[in-house]
């Protein structure tokens, strides 16, 4: 793994847990207590961003808005608020997922490598041709050949 994370939310304890539950899984955290805070640890790229919707000053949404045109990293907002509007704005704002709280850790955490999956595979994606049993990738410069599949047909 060795991905970084930022989790942004106003409350510590929350913070905490978070920062410990992915620490313990292999990823690099980054915190923020507030919008502003995240703004100058969004300079260090992080590669997924975990984010309160609720927070004094800039909210979530503001920050998503604010950050979404220069940062293509997934964005999953955790939240209490879980009427369908406020996801709809969730997603309006450039969210790439919403969890509301109280959540389960294993599915955040979950929710988090397929993001991170994802991610991965668009930026390697593999420049391909296939052309019979000959698989070509252009892009890590690499050619397999399938193997010959027994049949029962005489003279295969």
């Amino acid at each position: 793994m060795g991905e970084t994370l930022l989790i942004v939310d106003d409350e510590a304890d929350i913070r905490a847990m978070l920062r410990d539950a992915f620490l313990l899984e292999g990823y690099r955290v980054l915190t923020a207590a507030s919008g502003e805070e995240a703004l100058a640890l969004l300079e260090r790229r992080p590669d997924l961003v975990l984010l309160d919707v609720s927070m004094p000053g800039m909210n979530g949404l503001d920050l998503c808005r604010r950050v979404r045109d220069f940062l293509a990293c997934p964005i999953l907002f955790l939240t209490a608020r879980v009427e369908e509007g406020d996801k709809l704005a969730g997603f309006s704002a450039g969210g790439d997922d919403y969890v509301s709280k109280p959540f389960a850790m294993q599915e955040l955490s979950a929710r988090v490598a397929a993001h991170l999956r994802r991610e991965s595979r668009r930026q390697h994606s593999a420049q391909v041709r296939f052309a019979g049993e000959l698989t070509v990738d252009y892009s890590q410069r690499a050619a397999w050949a399938s193997p010959r599949r027994c049949c029962t047909t005489p003279g295969c």
